[in-house]
């Protein structure tokens, strides 16, 4: 996650986190996936790592449906996860999403990322334009086009003589907060995609040293971090009755 501080987050609200790889965010009470710590999956999905719950109680996604009632939590995590559901799916993720939590904070990479890597697991190119996410299959595009120079990106990337998510994240990444509902539009055209992207005025800025400083220092997220996360009784009120039995 590169934007961590555009989360509203209040100390008292229960936090699901959906699709949280191999690095949970520390402010999350429960997590949900199609993957546990069993599956055999490319490791790219959780970001190059073993998938990790840090003691938090992980539940599975079944039928692309989230296991829990309505409202059932204050705020929703879905970090670098768009971009890897089948594009047909998305909609109904992000309907999921606002069904069970009232807000929601969302992440994935800009179109740029995927023209210099282009992951096989993420499937969607996607930005933020005037407030609504706009989403292009990949299938949709010349991406092949770069092929070498995605390999050779990618092979600086490796040796750690070139990683531009670690120096220009608001370039590669984009992040928003949404209440209530998440506007997403399907784009079919990859000229349409583009000219909407290129006129994009809204990018994200990294948090501050003194914002990063702050929030490594928090006593809550110490403790979390070393003793893994307590299960509130909210969590069980929250399960739908497949998973109560």
């Amino acid at each position: 996650m590169f934007f961590p501080h555009l989360m509203n987050i209040k100390n008292d609200e229960l936090v699901l986190e959906i699709g949280p790889g191999a690095y949970p965010f520390w402010r999350s009470d429960c997590l949900v996936d199609i993957y546990d710590e069993n599956s055999q999956v490319d490791l790219t999905q959780f970001g190059g790592a073993e998938l990790r719950t840090k003691g938090k109680p992980l539940f599975l996604i079944e039928n692309n449906t989230l296991p829990f009632k309505d409202n059932s939590f204050d705020y929703i995590i879905c970090s670098h996860v768009f971009e890897h559901v089948p594009i047909n799916d998305l909609k109904f993720l992000a309907s999921e999403i606002m069904r069970v939590g009232k807000k929601a904070y969302i992440e994935f990479p800009k179109p740029l990322y995927d023209y210099l890597y282009n992951f096989k697991v993420h499937l969607n190119l996607m930005d933020i334009v005037n407030g609504e996410i706009l989403c292009l299959d990949k299938s949709q595009t010349d991406l092949s086009a770069v092929k070498r120079f995605q390999e050779l990106s990618y092979g600086l990337r490796k040796k750690n003589l070139f990683s531009i998510d670690e120096h220009f994240a608001p370039v590669v990444a984009i992040g928003k907060e949404f209440v209530g509902d998440i506007p997403l539009k399907i784009l079919e055209s990859e000229d349409e995609f583009f000219e909407l992207v290129i006129n994009n005025k809204y990018y994200v800025s990294e948090p501050s040293f003194t914002w990063k400083v702050f929030n490594k220092m928090r006593p809550a997220r110490i403790v979390k971090n070393l003793i893994g996360e307590i299960k509130r009784d909210r969590l069980y009120s929250c399960l739908t009755k497949n998973n109560e039995n």
